[in-house]
């Protein structure tokens, strides 16, 4: 079993890298020795500076680039037609070392850089580029050629947009100008992308490392099939509530896949699920984990950066509609067990609950911990830290799953593996995000939105819903949302009045629905892969199954009581309405009660039920939720009484037939 798991799993990576230009690899000998000290020292270090260190933001990410450029270049090949690292990659690796010590040296002069006033010197000026360039071959092997042709399109449009005229021409940027806003301003590169990628993402990506070791992932898993494994379609109700408690620490749809996913897979398909379903299950699950306190992944910390909100309230106002996210995943997997009356997990597959504890209860402690210390509103960097050493240490409570100097050593190289295609994503959002406030193209691309949209509020959030998911085509979550950030938000809270924090939830929502959106849906292509099935098969499962991540982004809109904004009649009334909403618009995309079809008006009805709770009015709201359960309750008692008397029927022929 444990071998065609990690048979799975590998599939799952080849499935990943086929969607990138190049070959990922576990190099192993000289280069694997490199790699190792690369990953444990610069662990150590990125530790003790949570923990110990006040440092400037340009300090992390110097200190932060010093190791994870070498470990681009000695992981990823050159292109996917070569499977070994080459010559090359190590003269990359080197240039990016020997860059990496040069910034981290000069680091105080840039930290006391005035702008317009202090002048790059010709070394310099070669270095920056060649930083620039490295970052973007860096790009292109982690990430594959659409955010290499994004960003580079940028850098073009910079350096010659102001040859040009028209609404999208500019000023002209010099050279020296250029470098300064993406190696030395907040708003670059080496800006707040790849800094929060330098300290909460890595910290808590090996947090997760670390806990997985010490038996984490195994005890979500313990206690998912627990709780649900004796309900109808247990094995799929077990994934989502496994892959959402994993996905909740991982942040990334494709890395909850392929984690969660050669356990969960082939349980489903197992016990009947076709494998187009197991995979779009598996992919929706793990699609909302980046929504889900109390870590909510990479992204909700550079929200926190970039809006300046602390990172606790964030997590506190995402967490009725990340509950209403899985509720409507559960509804949808329920609607297909009795559909095609799935039957319970596998006793092999099951423990029960005191078990579970009983093996695992060790790793509760520190997920209490971490989520103490974020609701006190300490820094996420040094509760991560601190999170990771607790990890280690309550290991050895449970001595199956201690961690040992072998597994250190491993949860360290993961880590940095894991953070490869994350650094690359932000380091190219932070390339394209300079060049829009350089340029002065993210007011100009609001503009356009604005005029598209007629003015309009609805058909503005509708442009902007589409514009993230069309970004976000086979690129990484945290991209998505910065480009978003830089491009849409400003527009959406200046022109019409909404709050800081229901924008970005909102574009946050869609950047993370863009790895599950067909037709370059990640998240589905990597669960498909381990299904054995079509990959556009299970995307159009996935869209379908996690219809609530795109529908709940509008009800926050206009109620803010989702978000935990106003009384608690204000926070009751919209958590009842948001989940009406969800179950009537997923029944309607369902279509059938028990073993009855609905018909095309009834399932319009429900679609009109969902639509009318987001609008703002009690009375309104009210009403239609009424509606909906009178009619629901009608069609259910029908469907009941339909299937009664076909399973009457089918007893008597079969006592006939006897």
């Amino acid at each position: 079993m444990l071998e065609e798991i990690r048979l799975l799993g590998v599939k799952a990576r080849k499935c990943f890298c086929f969607l990138q230009s190049t070959n990922r690899l576990n190099p192993t000998g000289v280069i694997g020795f490199v790699i190792a000290l690369l990953s444990v020292v610069g662990s150590i270090v990125t530790i003790y500076m949570a923990l110990f260190g006040f440092f400037s933001m340009l300090v992390y990410v110097g200190v932060f680039i010093t190791f994870v450029f070498p470990i681009i270049f000695l992981t990823t090949t050159v292109s996917n037609t070569v499977n070994r690292i080459t010559w090359f990659d190590i003269f990359l690796a080197v240039i990016g070392l020997g860059l990496g010590i040069w910034y981290v040296l000069n680091v105080q002069k840039f930290d006391d850089w005035m702008i317009g006033f202090d002048q790059f010197d010709t070394a310099e000026r070669v270095a920056g580029v060649l930083l620039i360039l490295l970052a973007l071959e860096a790009v292109r092997r982690a990430t594959g050629w659409p955010l290499l042709a994004l960003a580079a399109g940028f850098i073009v449009y910079t350096v010659f947009g102001g040859a040009g005229s028209g609404i999208f021409s500019h000023g002209g940027v010099g050279l020296d100008a250029f470098l300064e806003s993406q190696l030395i301003t907040q708003s670059g590169m080496f800006g707040t992308p790849l800094y929060v990628a330098a300290t909460y993402a890595f910290l808590f990506i090996l947090f997760g490392a670390f806990f997985e070791r010490a038996g984490g992932g195994q005890m979500f898993y313990d206690i998912a099939t627990a709780a649900t494994g004796r309900l109808r379609g247990g094995p799929a109700k077990s994934c989502v509530a496994a892959s959402a408690m994993y996905g909740s620490i991982s942040g990334s749809p494709v890395a909850d896949v392929a984690t969660t996913g050669p356990i969960t897979i082939p349980v489903m398909m197992r016990t009947g699920l076709t494998a187009k379903h197991a995979a779009g299950i598996e992919a929706a699950a793990s699609s909302g984990g980046a929504l889900l306190p109390p870590v909510m992944g990479a992204v909700a910390f550079i929200m926190a950066d970039f809006t300046g909100i602390p990172y606790h309230q964030i997590m506190i106002a995402g967490a009725l509609s990340a509950i209403l996210y899985y509720f409507g995943v559960f509804t949808m997997v329920h609607f297909r067990a009795r559909l095609e009356g799935l039957g319970v997990t596998p006793d092999e597959y099951r423990v029960g609950l005191l078990p579970a504890l009983r093996r695992g209860w060790s790793n509760i402690i520190p997920l209490v911990v971490l989520t103490w210390y974020l609701l006190q509103g300490y820094s996420p960097a040094y509760v991560a830290a601190g999170s990771v050493l607790v990890v280690i240490l309550t290991s050895w409570i449970v001595r199956t799953y201690a961690i040992g100097p072998r597994s250190l050593l491993d949860s360290c190289v993961e880590t940095w593996y894991r953070i490869v295609p994350l650094a690359a994503a932000v380091a190219a959002a932070g390339i394209i995000v300079g060049c829009l406030y350089l340029t002065g193209a993210a007011s100009k691309v609001s503009d356009l939105v604005l005029a598209l949209a007629g003015g309009y509020l609805v058909p503005s959030l509708i442009a902007s819903a589409v514009i993230l998911m069309v970004l976000g085509m086979g690129m990484p979550t945290v991209a998505v949302y910065l480009m978003g950030a830089a491009l849409l938000a400003p527009l959406l809270v200046a022109e019409f009045g909404l709050t800081t924090l229901q924008v970005h939830l909102f574009v946050l929502y869609f950047s993370c629905m863009s790895a599950i959106t067909p037709p370059v849906a990640v998240a589905c292509f990597t669960a498909a892969s381990i299904a054995g099935a079509s990959p556009f098969a299970a995307a159009g499962v996935g869209f379908k199954l996690a219809i609530a991540g795109y529908i709940l982004p509008f009800f926050f809109i206009f109620n803010s009581g989702l978000l935990l904004q106003g009384s608690t009649l204000q926070i009751v009334g919209s958590f009842v309405a948001a989940a009406t909403m969800v179950f009537c618009v997923s029944l309607a995309l369902h279509g059938w009660i028990i073993s009855q079809r609905l018909s095309a008006l009834t399932r319009l009805v429900f679609v009109g039920f969902g639509v009318l709770v987001i609008y703002p009015v009690a009375a309104l709201q009210v009403a239609a939720v009424l509606a909906a359960t009178a009619v629901y309750g009608g069609c259910y008692w029908r469907a009941q009484r339909e299937h009664q008397k076909f399973i009457r029927k089918s007893t008597a022929n079969s006592g006939v037939g006897g």
